[in-house]
């Protein structure tokens, strides 16, 4: 399957990887991706959580076959919506602002450091919705730098036409590779958890 295919590339390259999907796959397409990631008991990720609260993303982790008890969440929603406890795995930011997040990504980074290791972001355009798009562009140059720099695996998912022609080009000047999963499909991922 392409995606398993995609991920076994990633690992064997510790590459930066930006991910274009349609909008009702991202999530689904970002736990399998997760999921398959953790079947190396020896890997740890940490998850950008932009859009939808760390447990739930822990849920479906689990309910593709993954141990989210390897990931750490910098989780941007949960305390902008109610009152939260500290959690060892958690760091809560009450909205995606560039400067905590650089903050907090480089104490996670440092933590987080090994070659089958990964850093996952959930979605550019919440990024772009609270940040201006130079800020963006500068935030995604210096984190893409510091996960190459650890030697870790970078994962950004991106939806369909999020970005004008010319904001695409410049931001996939920082990954290593831009790969269309626009066609996959819900299907092709039942197909391969059924197997």
């Amino acid at each position: 399957m392409k995606v398993d295919n995609l991920i076994r590339d990633i690992i064997e390259d510790s590459k930066v990887v930006m991910l274009i999907t349609k909008p009702h796959m991202r999530a689904v397409l970002g736990y399998y991706i997760v999921s398959k990631l953790l079947e190396d008991p020896e890997t740890q990720g940490l998850y950008i959580a932009l859009n939808i609260p760390h447990m739930t993303v822990e849920r479906k982790i689990k309910k593709y076959g993954g141990d989210p008890s390897r990931i750490f969440f910098i989780d941007c929603i949960t305390s902008s919506i109610k009152p939260v406890e500290t959690q060892d795995r958690v760091i809560y930011l009450d909205s995606p602002n560039l400067v905590l997040l650089e903050g907090t990504m480089k104490h996670a980074l440092q933590v987080l450091s090994g070659e089958k290791n990964f850093v996952y972001i959930e979605s550019i355009s919440t990024l772009l919705a609270y940040n201006s798009y130079q800020s963006f562009i500068k935030f995604l140059r210096m984190i893409t730098n510091e996960i190459r720099l650890y030697g870790l695996i970078g994962i950004i998912f991106m939806l369909d036409k999020e970005l004008q022609e010319v904001e695409f080009s410049q931001a996939t000047t920082f990954v290593d590779d831009v790969v269309d999963l626009r066609d996959i499909t819900m299907e092709d991922l039942q197909r391969d958890t059924s197997s």
